[in-house]
Parts: structure tokens; sequence; C-alpha cells
């Protein structure tokens, strides 16, 4: 039986009723994020319709006030390196520890702690905040400070001022849920196929709804007059294990395609075909998770999820909602402009100065024409042109990052600052479920994995030495000496 807890609120209530409609779902789940932080909320409206989430505590974004006006009172002060020390001089008083241990208690005595910020609904945001996995019933309160505290740490800050946002917007909720041991996980992508619609269109008479079928699979049926979904698209991305080094662009993953159709259907979904992640995962398991996906896709909108395996469950860890466009960054006045020196290739004038975006293609097909091919894996879609610059997290790149091909060893989250002001991003290594790939697809700058430019520029590019052209959709690189 679950504690009476007053200051913590249950995931499974958070949603409220879903005898509504979809629209009303919506409406639910903004309220909660405002209570509870995006990715509480989402969930809570994930479990409310059926799917496979687990159980869970939320504390409020209002009990993280105190310590969020303290560290951004440092902040304002001009003591940005005391926030994270003044934001943990603020622990939650000892009726809210008392309550955050029960709560640890009644889900199994081991956790993991998640920061849920109201932030996380701008994908913008993929990464910033901080999870403390293995926690016991002493350890909780430390865990609540120290995701309180790293909302204070470089990468939140920077990504807050590129984003015109006050401090105090750095508040966020806690999500607390029982720590899985998954045999596999990873994250699924879903865009509507050729031909087909893009999603379902809700009727007045209700949500979809969502029901266990075998396998672990999930079974979707629409609601009175609704729209019948097209058939969509799933990139399922996996390893083995725990998902936490995939999505923090540690590893490298395995991808599969898998193309479905209605989720309705009696013989829905059709087999996943073969490849290095159906031998890796098993063609079952893929199958799952991309039912799972659409069938989130198709009932609440969501474009995006992460997911574990565990004790024959495929689990949803998370839902993210595909938001509005954000703007794309201010060009600075005047534009800088980029120099192409003599012998840049085919199209190129020796001395020929390039404004830094409206001639773009120009410079792509130049570096295409001349440079030397590369192959890498796809991330983020689009195409892009620029110098090279090689930079590392927490660090300002020596040349510059504005309008520049950003060279990184991984994707790791902290990297997102940098990719506000640039063009592309070429990643030595990592997964396109990389939180930092998710980032990059929301601010349209294109990006690819699994490069070895070193093998055309040495071990250590030469600063405004190269030029670089990437596709993003087919994981195309081209390398040119400037």
């Amino acid at each position: 039986m679950s504690p009476r807890l007053h200051r913590l609120l249950p995931l499974g209530q958070l949603a409220g009723p879903t005898s509504g409609t979809a629209a009303d779902l919506a409406a639910a789940s903004t309220a909660a994020a405002g209570t509870a932080g995006a990715k509480a909320a989402r969930l809570a409206v994930a479990r409310a319709a059926g799917f496979p989430v687990l159980p869970g505590w939320v504390l409020p974004v209002a009990e993280s006030r105190p310590a969020i006006w303290a560290g951004a009172a440092a902040v304002r002060g001009g003591r940005p390196a005391a926030s994270r020390r003044a934001a943990l001089g603020c622990p939650p008083d000892p009726e809210l520890a008392r309550e955050l241990r029960a709560a640890v208690c009644s889900l199994g005595g081991r956790v993991i702690v998640r920061s849920s910020s109201p932030l996380e609904r701008d994908p913008r945001w993929a990464g910033a905040f901080t999870s403390v996995a293995e926690v016991g019933p002493a350890d909780a309160v430390t865990a609540v400070r120290s995701c309180w505290a790293a909302a204070f740490a470089v990468d939140p800050l920077a990504r807050l001022t590129s984003c015109g946002l006050p401090l105090d917007a750095l508040e966020l909720g806690i999500l607390i849920q029982p720590e899985l041991c998954p045999a596999a996980g990873g994250t699924a992508r879903v865009t509507p196929a050729t031909g087909g619609t893009a999603g379902l269109t809700p009727a007045a008479g209700g949500i979809p709804r969502v029901t266990p079928a075998a396998g672990g699979m999930t079974q979707v049926t629409p609601a009175a007059g609704a729209t019948r979904p097209g058939p969509v698209d799933v990139v399922v991305e996996g390893v083995r294990g725990h998902p936490g080094a995939l999505l923090a662009g540690w590893a490298e993953g395995t991808s599969g395609f898998v193309r479905l159709a209605d989720p309705s259907a009696r013989d829905w979904p059709e087999p996943a075909s073969a490849g290095p992640l159906t031998e890796l995962l098993g063609a079952g398991l893929v199958a799952s998770v991309a039912r799972l996906a659409a069938g989130v896709y198709w009932a609440l909108g969501d474009a995006s999820i992460e997911w574990a395996a565990h004790n024959g469950t495929v689990w949803l860890l998370q839902t993210m909602a595909a938001g509005p466009a954000p703007a794309p960054p201010p060009e600075p006045a005047p534009p800088p402009v980029l120099a192409v020196a003599a012998g840049a290739g085919a199209g190129c004038q020796p001395g020929l100065a390039y404004p830094t975006r409206e001639l773009m293609p120009l410079l792509a097909a130049a570096v295409q024409a001349g440079g030397s091919r590369l192959a890498a894996r796809p991330a983020a879609a689009g195409q892009a042109a620029g110098r090279l610059v090689a930079c590392r997290p927490h660090e300002g790149p020596a040349a510059g990052c504005r309008d520049a091909i950003l060279l990184v060893d991984r994707p790791v989250p902290a990297l997102a600052p940098l990719l506000f002001a640039a063009r592309g991003v070429i990643a030595r290594s990592g997964a396109a479920g990389a939180h930092l790939a998710e980032v990059a697809r929301s601010l349209a700058v294109p990006m690819v994995t699994g490069c070895r430019p070193e093998l055309v520029t040495g071990p250590v590019p030469a600063r405004d030495g190269w030029l670089a052209a990437i596709d993003g959709s087919t994981g195309e690189v081209a390398l040119l000496p400037a």
C-alpha cells in the first residue's frame, strides 16, 4: 500500500481523469508541466492513457524554489561559481525529508531520482538536467539537493542565456521512480511514411484506448469517429543494458528502420526487417519498441520516446511532444563572412568572401566538388557548410563556433550551448539517439556521427585550416583545405 504523503504527488494521479477528449488530456498535460515539470507530466499522461510507464512520486516544482532562488541570487551577484553551493544550502525541511524517504521505500527501496523541468517541453533542453541513480532511502535528500544544485551547472546556464530566459526559469520538479536493470534500452523516433497522415485526428468521442497485447506489445484502439492514421516510419536505436550511456553520447548504439501500418490492425506490426539491430536485440523486441513508439505518436502526438526492456515489458522512460520550431539564432551585425582561399575547388575564386548563410549552398557545392569524401551516420537532417572548428565541452573553441561546423569527440549534452550559433556538427562517435542530437534536430542544425576526419586532416585540424560540408540526412561529409 502506498504511504499517505502530503507534499509528494503520485505520478498516476498527476494527469487527472482521462474520460474527456484528447484536447482535454493535452490541456491537463500542459497544466501538469507547470506543477511537476514536462518529463513527469508527459509520463503521467502516457500512464493515464494506458502505456507501460513505471509508477512514481513527483516532488512539485514549487518545492525547488528556495534553492533555485538562492542559486539565482548568487549568479545575479556576479558569483556564478557559488550558485550551486548556494542551492545546496537550501535543503528540504525535516517533514519533506521524511516523505522522500517514505516514497523511496514504497517503490522498493532502490530508485532513480530524475529532474523534471518545465523547460523540457522545448527539445532544446534535452539532456540539460541531472538524474541520480541507485538511490536508497538514506540517500533521497542528497539526491534531490544534487538535482536542484545541478540546474546551475555550466550547460543549463549557457542554454538559458541562448534562449533568452530568466534565471528563475531553472526551477524544476523531481520524479522518483523504481530503478530498472534493463536487458536493453534506447530511443525511437517516428515520422509519417510517404503518403501517410501526420497522426491520429481526434474526434469529440474521446482519446484512443491503449491496452496491453501479447508479447509485451501495445494495442491502440481509435476513439469513436477518429481518423485512422496512415503508415509511419520508426527508427529504433538501442544498446544492450541500460540506455544511459547512449543518451549521454558515450555509446554508439545500433539502429534499425521499421515501417508500420495501422496500429489497431490485428496483424500489426509487420515483422522487423533483418539487420544489425535485430541481430543484437531480436526481431520481437525491435517490433515491440516500434509498436510502442507508433502507439505513443498516434495516441499522444509525441514523436520521440526513450525505452527500456525489463522482464518481458518494454517500458516507456520518456516521451517528448513535438513543439514549435524555435527561431534561428540572430545574425550578428555586420554578418561575418568567410574568405575562401585559392585552390578551394570548382566555383571558388581566390579571396572571394561568402556571406555566412545566404550563399552556403554555393560553399557546400565547392567543398563537395574539390574535397575528400568521408562516410558517417545521419543524426540530424539538413545540409550545411562552413569552417571546421574542433571543440570540447565547457571550452570556447579557439576559432569561435558561430557559423562553423563543429568537430567533437562525442555528442555529450554539455556541448549543447555551442549549437545555438553553429551551422552543423560532426561527431567522431555516438548515436543519433543522444540528447545532443535531439538538441541539434530542434535547432535545425545538421549533424552526423561516426565520422573520422583525422583520416584527412590529421589528429588535430589546423585552426581555420579546413572547410567542411555535411549532409545530416545521408551521412555524407566532405573536407577541403581552406
